[in-house]
């Protein structure tokens, strides 16, 4: 499932914020209207009713009715009208990727309507945040779209009491949670704007939010009976309310989740495979090109996990190819992620190699982790402004209590001082008596505290030989297997290879191929032992090398392993940099070996003399307070932390992983010294 778990931010992206679109559409009737005697108002919002059903049918006809729409919207001299005119020819450039004029109305749109406080205007002003931050999102800034949402369009709508705009953008905020894999969120706020729409089932957003809860449970990866259930009851709700209106916009969702669904709970490629191509057969017909790439990849992991390789490589470039159209930079690590997996797949190594370099360059740019962050915190000062309001009305009831309690409080001052006074005088007699004793025991302290420390010093000393002596037998070991064991096993396979095999029958021949075969790998496996015991590139060329050669040997093998290193050195310390090494080298094999985990997450970060290490994975976890099952190589990784003087934290929980952090001062580390 691993392909499962990288997912695509097309699918995340938003739609603009329109007027609630409802499932139902009658052209007949607004062209009606045109033709009619109604007011000119009226043929406003018509035109712009058909600018808004047409955006990805046929852009030029949309933008044709958004700007006749607005041609007329000035001519009627209303400010309000005029704004919403640049609202809908915004919307029509957003949708279509023409971001920078997009801006520019929208801009001008918000200039109108922040002047104007009638309930249409503040209800537009919400649509125009959102919608200035979903360009955001749209050029890699999903933090300011999230901003946007919660500190600008969400408190306007709930001051308004707009309950139905709220619930779309509630339906947004969850795909930015879910965008960060943070699934339960995600799922809270899909839930939220479904329970809005419950008595809404006409309009479109009401389908997307039962979809989204989908999305979330699908994350989740967790296919129990009862989530399987829930999932199908989502989907069947969304394919009753959408089947009547074959040109609705959520049926693009609805494909991808319906194929995903079939993927991946169901194991049923075939059926998936049918999905995701009438999904692209209607993407192409309302020009939805962005949402085009989501279902392409998905038919790329489908035929990835079908083993399909040749199928998946076509599918991998043409995502490539036409995501270069877009600025999102997550896109493109993902896109060179795959075309790395199916190269190396099809034994294309030395292409696999130079997009692997690609991939590793760009992700050097990218902090997700600090991303997270931000994205909870704007979350958090939304939520803590809304208690704030509650805290403002209990203040107000509070200072009604305050002058019953002023003469309550006189009482008790005076109250308090009368006990004060004899409190004083059992304090005193209390200090002098405890002065002795204090005096007897600091005594008694003093001197097991130097006894403790001498022992202490011992145990650093007698760690610091034991360790000492560990490397140096490492690299003994390592040097005699690599240059004693290892040359005589290669000595043996080239005389083997210089002597056939004198038999002429077919057994002895393949027998004499076979010893050459595991020949080979004794030598490679000698190599890779003797190379873990004491790495070359880590006496040649540092630590970050020999960190990633230990983590590409671990992808080989299968494992999903991500290493990212930002300022770390610990240049000119060979002893620092060889305890760095084990310390991760012994965390890594643990999740793998222990933990049986899937993908792991390896963060080094070295910033003003300070090194902070993530060790993170999916694997079955622990439970970190049962000393009992601590084993040894735990146990040296806190010896060997304490010998950095540096601070240890372990949080795991069973069945969802484990997530280690060390942190240590390079300045302040503690070398032994002798006298």
């Amino acid at each position: 499932m691993r392909y499962f778990l990288v997912f695509y931010l097309s699918f995340l992206c938003t739609y603009s914020l329109y007027a609630q679109q409802k499932l139902a559409f009658n052209e007949d009737s607004l062209q009606r209207v045109l033709k009619s005697n109604a007011s000119e108002h009226q043929k406003i919002t018509a035109l712009q009713d058909l600018s808004d059903h047409w955006l990805y049918i046929d852009s030029a006809k949309s933008m044709q009715f958004a700007r006749e729409a607005f041609r007329r919207s000035v001519q009627l001299k209303d400010a309000l009208t005029r704004a919403i005119g640049h609202y809908y020819v915004a919307g029509v450039y957003m949708e279509h990727y023409n971001l920078p004029e997009a801006r520019k109305e929208f801009e001008k749109a918000k200039t109108l309507l922040e002047v104007d406080t009638s309930h249409t205007a503040q209800r537009y002003l919400a649509r125009v945040w959102h919608n200035l931050g979903a360009i955001s999102q749209r050029e890699d800034d999903t933090e300011t779209f999230l901003k946007l949402l919660i500190e600008k369009a969400c408190p306007i709508l709930e001051r308004i009491g707009d309950s139905l705009l709220l619930a779309n953008n509630y339906y947004d905020i969850g795909n930015v949670f879910a965008d960060i894999k943070q699934y339960n969120k995600a799922f809270s706020y899909f839930q939220r704007a479904a329970n809005i729409f419950a008595n809404h089932h006409e309009y479109a957003d009401a389908v997307s939010s039962h979809l989204g809860i989908v999305k979330a449970l699908l994350y989740q990866e967790d296919f129990s009976p009862a989530n399987k259930q829930r999932m199908q009851a989502h989907l069947q709700f969304a394919y009753e309310q959408l089947k009547d209106h074959p040109q609705a916009y959520p049926w693009t969702s609805y494909y991808i989740l319906s194929g995903m669904y079939q993927q991946y709970v169901e194991k049923n490629f075939a059926r998936a495979l049918q999905t995701y191509e009438e999904g692209i057969a209607f993407a192409d017909k309302r020009q939805e090109d962005y949402n085009r790439i989501e279902l392409l990849i998905r038919k790329y992991y489908l035929y990835f996990d079908n083993k399909e390789y040749q199928k998946a490589r076509e599918m991998a470039y043409i995502v490539y190819k036409e995501n270069e159209a877009y600025a999102l930079t997550r896109n493109k690590l993902i896109s060179l992620k795959n075309l790395v997996n199916v190269e190396d797949a099809l034994g294309n190594k030395t292409k696999a190699f130079d997009l692997l370099k690609q991939y590793v360059a760009l992700a050097d740019t990218v902090n997700e982790k600090q991303t997270d962050v931000k994205i909870n915190l704007i979350e958090r000062k939304y939520e803590d402004a809304k208690k704030e309001k509650e805290i403002v009305a209990l203040r107000a009831e509070n200072q009604l209590n305050s002058a019953a309690l002023k003469y309550n409080r006189a009482m008790l001052v005076f109250i308090c001082i009368v006990l004060g006074c004899l409190l004083i005088l059992l304090v005193l007699g209390y200090l002098l008596y405890r002065n002795k004793q204090r005096l007897a025991k600091q005594q008694s302290d003093l001197h097991e505290e130097q006894l403790q420390r001498m022992q202490k010093e011992q145990q650093i000393r007698f760690f610091d030989a034991m360790l000492q002596g560990q490397e140096q037998e490492r690299k003994r070991l390592a040097s005699d297997l690599h240059d004693g064991l290892g040359g005589l096993l290669s000595n043996v396979k080239l005389l083997l290879s210089k002597n056939p095999c004198i038999s002429p029958e077919p057994k002895a021949q393949e027998q004499h191929q076979i010893i050459l075969n595991k020949l080979d790998i004794a030598v490679n496996e000698l190599r890779r032992i003797a190379r873990n015991m004491m790495p070359e590139t880590l006496l040649r060329f540092g630590l970050v090398t020999a960190l990633r050669d230990f983590c590409e040997d671990l992808e080989r093998s299968g494992i999903n392993i991500s290493l990212q290193t930002y300022g770390f050195s610990l240049e000119d310390d060979k002893d620092r940099q060889i305890m760095v090494y084990r310390i991760l080298q012994e965390l890594i094999n643990n999740a793998v070996r222990h933990a049986g985990a899937n993908t792991i997450l390896v963060q080094c970060i070295q910033n003003d003399g300070k090194v902070f290490i993530t060790v993170e994975d999916d694997g079955c976890g622990f439970d970190a307070n049962d000393q009992e099952r601590k084993g040894v190589g735990l146990h040296n990784v806190k010896n060997r932390v304490a010998y950095l003087n540096g601070q240890l934290d372990i949080q795991s929980e069973r069945n969802v992983g484990t997530t280690i952090n060390i942190e240590f001062n390079v300045n302040k580390a503690y070398i032994p010294t002798y006298s």
